[in-house]
């Protein structure tokens, strides 16, 4: 089994711990694992999880880090454990070490052992923008910081890819050269699951992190200003923003806060959603709730920031908004006109089904890495 061609990937979080990237990283080794591939995934051990575990098919190894800022930005602690943990990965043939990010520091992990064993490195970009953390001081020594490890990441690494155009487009800023597009992507899901809109309720829906980037704020505004009690308001994950969230709009009864969902009741909130707006604030790669949502026929509402833009086409497939107000405007006009909420589900549903699974996705990156491996 160790014997076979094997991708390394390097990511400051795996599953359980739950995001885009993560969400990412298991996709794709799943798929890779299809076409005969070994996958291992390098992460921290945020949360006193097993060292090492099988996850869907894949190798989990995972590093100790220190215990301060676990939840956003582990830091690797180079102890007896990490150097045996890291040791291990000598027993894999590996055919390429792909590397989450520029500003982890399991990134650099991963580049600098690629270095040393004269591996191939493959950097992923999943965002658009700078990172912030909501605090001007903060995000400017955060700004500082992004550079310089950047700079000395990007040394080890050969080969560079986005997760959409846009998340390509931003490596420049840091001197680096893309060599192309791997896109976000979802897997083939809901066979089996009935699509049912009701016809007495019309559900709005959003799905992420409750956090101040992602717009929520407006979204919630907008909804109340509707004033319509024949729509109920659906809200799923989690985040710094949850609690004052719930808090704050307590008094309504069709705001439903669904907290942290999993895989299967997300699709059934989906199945039953017949708006799903995702308009963030805040540059992001490419959103794997949107394809979700346009996977099981939401008509979507989106603002155009980072690869959202390579989805979402305005009053083809969907509506792109600026602001607040044209927010309240597209959530009044697709609530008024159910034949334009089919439409644009509909178009929104075509368009993943053609260039966002993961089937041919996963197809194109491992032509593009046995490319660059030969």
């Amino acid at each position: 089994m160790k014997n076979k061609d094997t991708i390394v990937f390097f990511s400051g979080y795996h599953i359980p711990h739950l995001g885009g990237i993560e969400r990412y990283t298991d996709n794709l080794g799943k798929q890779l694992i299809n076409m005969n591939y070994n996958v291992v995934v390098v992460t921290s051990n945020y949360d006193g999880l097993k060292d090492t575990e099988e996850i869907n098919g894949i190798n989990v190894i995972r590093i100790p880090i220190y215990n301060i800022f676990t939840s956003r930005y582990p830091i690797p602690k180079k102890n007896k454990k990490y150097k045996s943990l890291m040791n291990t990965l000598d027993e894999y043939n590996i055919k390429a070490i792909i590397v989450n990010t520029r500003f982890h520091l399991t990134s650099l992990v991963g580049a600098k052992y690629a270095k040393k064993k004269n591996i191939p490195v493959f950097l992923i970009e999943h965002g658009s923008q700078h990172l912030t953390v909501d605090n001007k001081i903060l995000d400017f020594f955060g700004l500082i910081y992004e550079h310089l490890l950047t700079c000395y990441v990007k040394r080890f690494v050969n080969y560079a890819y986005g997760v959409s155009e846009e998340a390509a487009k931003w490596l420049s800023h840091f001197k680096i050269k893309a060599n192309g597009v791997w896109y976000n992507s979802i897997n083939e899901f809901g066979e089996n699951l009935a699509i049912k809109k009701n016809s007495d309720i019309l559900n709005i829906t959003y799905a992420g992190r409750i956090l101040k980037q992602k717009g929520l704020d407006r979204l919630l505004r907008s909804f109340v200003k509707l004033n319509n009690k024949n729509i109920q308001l659906n809200i799923a994950g989690d985040g710094n923003l949850l609690s004052e969230l719930k808090e704050k709009y307590s008094k309504y009864s069709n705001i439903n806060f669904c907290g942290k969902l999993n895989f299967d009741e997300l699709t059934k909130l989906y199945s039953k959603a017949d708006i799903f707006v995702y308009a963030p604030i805040w540059p992001e790669g490419l959103p794997t709730a949107i394809l979700e949502a346009g996977y099981m026929k939401c008509a979507v509402v989106a603002s155009p920031y980072g690869g959202t833009k390579e989805i979402i086409k305005d009053k083809q497939n969907g509506i792109m908004i600026q602001n607040e107000e044209e927010l309240f405007e597209a959530l009044e006009l697709l609530i008024k006109d159910k034949s334009l909420r089919k439409k644009y589900a509909e178009a929104l549903f075509d368009t993943v089904n053609k260039k966002f699974l993961w089937k041919s996705t996963a197809k194109r990156i491992a032509s593009d890495i046995n490319e660059k491996t030969k």
